[in-house]
């Protein structure tokens, strides 16, 4: 494999300059977000009698406010390059600093309620993408769901510029199906289309993640992943499908070695969430890594997978690009001397929600399972656990994987997004309606 091509934001350099001058005028005036005073404020806050082992323990208070009011239902969360907390959830997108408190709320996008958003994520750029639904006309087709016969429902991705300064505007939107080239040459398809009624209505977005150059991955799940259509003289896309996007919106490919109809190790069977190797805080350069994992999800009419996570790697060859089963993560289960879980082990998860990468010297992996509403955390090799405390004796992993059903400070209620920024994983709690957070009793220190 090449070595990793690096990609090099000049513009970055400026923001950096600004940032050291403010970081001076701190030094001098004092500032309630210096990074020593939030980290005694953390401490201070964090219950003493869960720290004894090593372990997440919670940050109070959590986050249950956002702009204009209490959250509903919040599904996603992401702390942006931008330093902003991003929250989805019924009422929109919130913005919140660091600290929690509420900056903006989006609640309409082009004229329209922003609205059954399933995922969040930002690029370099500091753009922001929402995978969520919006009403369109299509001519010819029947949407009996819409408020009018040609009113459809459609996925959609949005990229939107300008959030945090008050002036948000729609830069692109990603369209299901017209914005997959893999379906040029179907129609749209109706209601009366496929055998129960299922339609291009019934296709969602789920994930959406970026690489260091802000091109895009999407993830895309539904109903009809057979070529048993009745229409054979037409090419088939399959709903459950990973697509890939340039920086600007345009449609690069559907990436046909992950398999839609059935779970393997390279596969697209329902995914929940899509996860790349590349995270805040801004740098100026980053290595531009293509390799991904998927969270699975089917629903309970269909097999669930041996795997809910899949980790693939991009390979560039002689002979074109490869996508490969990563061998190493995959090796982590079969090593019972390596630590007391890995992240490839049959049934380990119940209903794999979000993924989450620690864009730090951890390399920590974040999977959050709402079936088992509990948060799954590995080492960057796939090891259940996390680096043992300075002076343990030992090397060997220390698992620090937690949950369970209910409302108190280490549990979850169908939790659905998870995110990471400098040492603190936030978790999007859906049911108990609110944002947890949570930090490694050993990062105190």
């Amino acid at each position: 494999m090449p070595s990793p091509r690096t990609i090099t934001a000049s513009w970055l350099v400026v923001l950096a300059g600004l940032a050291v001058a403010l970081a001076g005028c701190d030094a001098v005036l004092g500032s309630k977000s210096d990074p020593t005073t939030e980290e005694i404020f953390d401490q201070g806050q964090t219950d003493p009698t869960l720290v004894d082992d090593v372990g997440y323990v919670p940050l109070n208070p959590f986050y249950t406010q956002g702009f204009g009011g209490a959250f509903v239902r919040p599904v996603d969360v992401y702390v942006g390059y931008d330093e902003f907390v991003y929250v989805a959830d019924d009422r929109g997108v919130h913005v919140l600093d660091l600290a929690g408190r509420p900056q903006f709320l989006l609640s309409e996008v082009a004229g329209q309620p922003l609205r059954d958003i399933t995922a969040i994520v930002q690029d370099r750029r500091l753009d922001l993408y929402v995978a969520a639904r919006r009403d369109t006309t299509v001519a010819g087709a029947d949407c009996p769901s819409g408020g009018n016969p040609e009113a459809c429902d459609l996925a959609v991705v949005y990229r939107i510029s300008g959030l945090t300064t008050g002036t948000p505007r729609v830069a692109d939107i990603l369209w299901h199906p017209f914005d997959d080239g893999s379906r040029r040459f179907t129609r749209f398809e109706t209601p009366d289309t496929y055998a129960g009624g299922t339609s291009d209505e019934d296709a969602e977005f789920t994930g959406v993640a970026v690489l260091a150059d802000n091109r895009l991955y999407v993830t895309r799940r539904g109903p009809v992943n057979s070529t048993a259509t009745g229409r054979p003289s037409q090419a088939f896309s399959p709903f459950n499908a990973f697509l890939q996007y340039t920086a600007e919106g345009e449609f690069v490919q559907y990436i046909r070695a992950l398999t839609p109809d059935r779970p393997s190790l390279l596969s697209a069977y329902y995914p929940s969430d899509v996860l790349t190797f590349v995270g805040p805080p801004q740098r100026g350069s980053v290595a531009l890594n293509e390799d991904f994992m998927i969270a699975l999800a089917p629903p309970a009419t269909q097999p669930d997978p041996t795997y809910g996570v899949v980790s693939v790697q991009v390979v560039e060859t002689s002979d074109g690009t490869e996508y490969r089963v990563d061998s190493g993560r995959l090796g982590a289960a079969g090593n019972p001397d390596a630590g007391d879980g890995a992240l490839f082990e049959a049934g380990q998860f119940v209903r794999p929600t979000s993924l989450a990468y620690a864009a730090d010297q951890t390399g920590y992996l974040f999977v959050l399972d709402a079936g088992k509403d509990s948060l799954f955390v590995f080492n960057q090799n796939g090891i259940e656990g996390v680096a043992p405390p300075p002076g343990a004796g030992s090397t060997r992993p220390v698992r620090a994987s937690f949950g369970g059903s209910g409302a108190g400070p280490l549990q979850f209620a169908d939790p659905q997004g998870v995110a990471y920024y400098q040492e603190v994983v936030y978790v999007a709690d859906t049911g108990n309606n609110r944002i947890s957070r949570f930090r490694l009793n050993t990062d105190f220190e």
